[in-house]
Parts: structure tokens; C-alpha cells; sequence
């Protein structure tokens, strides 16, 4: 038996029994049969299987990252348009406000300048 072979299978994850069979029929010294190709098959599936799950393991891992960083950045867009909503209707109120004082200006201006020429005028007609 191959002590690096039986090492190396040892450290991807085959269990002791079916490396030291393995490493045994891959022996040049050991005669081929259809048990050796079997064998070869359970080491591959068995190192196929621990693959896959670790796999699974790193998606469902990935997956539950994915969900929480999407629920941080939900509330925080919640958060940021709850105070942007509160900032939009501050300034709309202020523009509000702003433009009502422009039009009583406006108004006041142009009743001053009706007055003042109506004034004008009937002092020098009278």
C-alpha cells in the first residue's frame, strides 16, 4: 500500500477503510478484477458526496448573508426615504410660504402703483 496514496485520499475526506483498498489495488504489483473498479467508484462517489455538501453548505451560508444584507439595506432605504419625505415636505411647505409672500408683495406693490397714479392724476385734473 502506497502511504502517500492512503495520505492523500486520507486528506480529501475518504474514510481509512475504502483509501487502504483503494491504495491497494492501485498496487502494480495487485491483479485488476471488477471489485477494484467498484471500489475506485465508491471513492469517487464518497468524495463526490462530502463535495457537494460542502457546496450546498456554502450556498445555503451565502444565502442566508444574501437575505440579511438585503433586510439591513431595505430598512435603511425605508429609513432614508422616511426622512427624505420629511425633508421634501419641509421645503415644499417653505417654498409654500415663500411664493404666498411673493404674490401679497406683488399684489400690495401693484395696488400702491394703481393708487399713486390715480392720486397723480386727480390732482392734476382738479
Amino acid at each position: 500500500m502506497s502511504v502517500t496514496l492512503f495520505t492523500e485520499l486520507k486528506n480529501i475526506g475518504i474514510d481509512e477503510e475504502l483509501a487502504a483498498k483503494v491504495s491497494a489495488s492501485l498496487d502494480p504489483d495487485h491483479n485488476a478484477s471488477k471489485k477494484d473498479v467498484l471500489i475506485m467508484q465508491e471513492a469517487i462517489l464518497q468524495h463526490q458526496v462530502r463535495s457537494d455538501q460542502k457546496m450546498a453548505d456554502i450556498k445555503a451560508e451565502s444565502d442566508a448573508r444574501y437575505h440579511q444584507q438585503k433586510a439591513e439595506t431595505d430598512a435603511r432605504y425605508y429609513e432614508l426615504k422616511v426622512e427624505n419625505s420629511k425633508a421634501y415636505a419641509e421645503l415644499k411647505t417653505e417654498i409654500h410660504t415663500t411664493i404666498n409672500r411673493q404674490y401679497l408683495v406683488t399684489f400690495g406693490s401693484a395696488l400702491l402703483t394703481i393708487t399713486s397714479v390715480l392720486a397723480v392724476n386727480w390732482y392734476f385734473n382738479v
